[in-house]
């Protein structure tokens, strides 16, 4: 592991919006065995904020700030160590240079989610393990029990339970209260890249395609979301990164997300943008999931990305 200095480090909110209660009864509650309170559920709170961590290395490289969005039912934590106990693509992209701003995006994490009645709709739904087994491409549905992942599977299988530990729950209902926090945040920062994964993945999409003023350089993660924004503003040649891994073959659910991802890097280019695939087989990098981040020999991929983002950025503008 490459030794690591930080000049900074901090956290931060953006985004969110404030809400005021007002009429409801006063009930008491027990905070521990010796204290019990009477809590008025009245007054102004503040709902839909997303909280970032930053971090600055000793030596930074890169103008320009690397922002993390992690995906659907998962935290900022998804980037810090992988379930086996490895470094994670935060310490990686640190050592290369980047000051990196992780997000746990709204509803997510130490964003918190909403308490206050009527607010969302809807209720808010969890990933089991099962289902994390099958969509993250580990293994087959009907060999979960039995825990035979697929030939080659660079996923630590064995510690699936850490990251089953770090699933939290979601609200379906949050999404666009999620895009306007990205969006906060961006506009906070200014120029800087983004790197999404899954769900993520869709939104750097989306940041990418409305701000190319703000997104120099965008890396998708086996992205899926609303593609529909790519088109809206030119381009001028912002460059996008679509990342994919393995075992599509075995899922008809990531062939036909694939397919609109690739649709989407098609109409990246239509729209001025400069659109590049990375498919890790195609590497000599088989065996990769869909959390890609948390495989084996993940580092491997951060230090593509990393090439990637230097070609692509060498000759752009500072500020």
């Amino acid at each position: 592991m490459s030794a690591l200095g930080l000049a900074a480090m901090g956290s931060y909110t953006v985004g969110g919006r404030a809400v005021t209660v007002e009429g409801r009864a006063k009930r008491t509650v027990a905070l521990s065995a010796g204290l019990g309170l009477d809590y008025d559920p009245n007054g102004q709170f503040w709902i839909e904020q997303a909280y970032v961590q930053y971090f600055v290395p000793s030596t930074q490289r890169v103008e320009w700030p690397l922002v993390l969005i992690h995906g659907g039912g998962l935290t900022g934590s998804a980037w810090e160590t992988t379930p086996d106990g490895r470094p994670g693509w935060l310490h990686d992209f640190l050592v290369a240079g980047f000051a990196v701003h992780v997000v746990d995006n709204v509803e997510r994490g130490r964003a918190g989610f909403c308490a206050l009645e009527g607010e969302w709709d809807g209720m808010p739904i969890v990933r089991s393990e099962q289902e994390s087994w099958a969509l993250y491409r580990i293994g087959d549905a009907s060999d979960y029990v039995r825990r035979i992942p697929y030939a080659g599977q660079r996923f630590p299988y064995t510690c699936l339970g850490e990251l089953t530990r770090r699933t939290v729950p979601r609200w379906p209902a949050t999404i666009d209260a999620q895009r306007r926090a990205l969006l906060a945040l961006i506009e906070r920062l200014g120029p800087c890249i983004v790197l999404g994964h899954s769900q993520g993945g869709g939104f750097a999409i989306e940041l990418a395609a409305t701000r190319p003023d703000l997104v120099r350089a965008a890396v998708a993660l086996e992205p899926h979301g609303n593609f529909s924004s790519i088109g809206s503003v030119a381009l001028h040649n912002r460059p996008l990164l679509l990342v994919s891994g393995d075992y599509f073959a075995q899922s008809a659910l990531w062939r036909d997300l694939d397919a609109k991802a690739q649709g989407a890097l098609l109409a990246w280019g239509r729209a001025g943008g400069i659109p590049h695939t990375l498919r890790l087989n195609n590497q000599g990098l088989p065996g990769h999931s869909h959390m890609m981040m948390m495989d084996e020999g993940s580092e491997r991929i951060a230090a593509l990305i990393v090439e990637w983002l230097s070609d692509v950025t060498a000759g752009q503008p500072r500020g």
